[in-house]
């Protein structure tokens, strides 16, 4: 039976929409089915229209807002009950993504959201086996002060291929070499 990946996120700039499609296509690449389910500030997170128990493996990304993942995907997260009990996560795995400006202080200013994804994805089960973070553009103006001078070009063709060596590393990874 063909394994399934969920790839769920939320996009404003398209930034974040640019990873998803890359994952779904390394996934495929790996024979894989793989959904891209977009969230949206409408969504209605009390009826979610998928099931989480429905795939093998779970992606999850935001773009980075405040250092943290938008609101309404955190509340899609969070809407299916979560046992009051000690949650051991597996066999299923996830992994977190985002994208960030990171004009300040450049990848540290993504890693609050990759754990907050990555905590919420545990609660529902899924372990996690690693995450990623791309600079994505913010505005169109030059970026000459800040971390990553080249903003309104990324991400680029070679965030994309982290992106895809990424996908390559998880199928590495113990937990989700059974599947293979």
């Amino acid at each position: 039976m063909m394994k399934k990946c969920l790839i769920l996120y939320a996009s404003n700039t398209g930034n974040t929409e640019k990873v998803a499609f890359e994952l779904k296509k390394g996934f495929e690449r790996h024979g894989w089915k793989a959904d891209l389910k977009k969230i949206t500030k409408e969504y209605d997170a009390d009826r979610l229209d998928f099931n989480f128990n429905d795939y093998d493996f779970l992606c999850v990304g935001s773009w980075v807002n405040f250092s943290l993942p938008v609101q309404w995907l955190v509340d899609v997260l969070r809407a299916p009950d979560v046992p009051s009990r000690k949650v051991i996560p597996g066999p299923k795995c996830g992994a977190a993504f985002c994208t960030f400006g990171g004009g300040h202080l450049g990848p540290r200013e993504a890693d609050a959201c990759l754990a907050l994804l990555q905590v919420l994805f545990e609660h529902l089960g899924f372990a996690s086996v690693g995450s990623i973070a791309i600079p994505g553009r913010f505005g169109n103006d030059p970026t000459p002060e800040w971390f990553y001078p080249d903003l309104p070009e990324r991400p680029n063709a070679d965030d994309l291929k982290r992106v895809s060596d990424f996908v390559d590393r998880i199928f590495d990874h113990p937990l989700v070499a059974h599947y293979t």
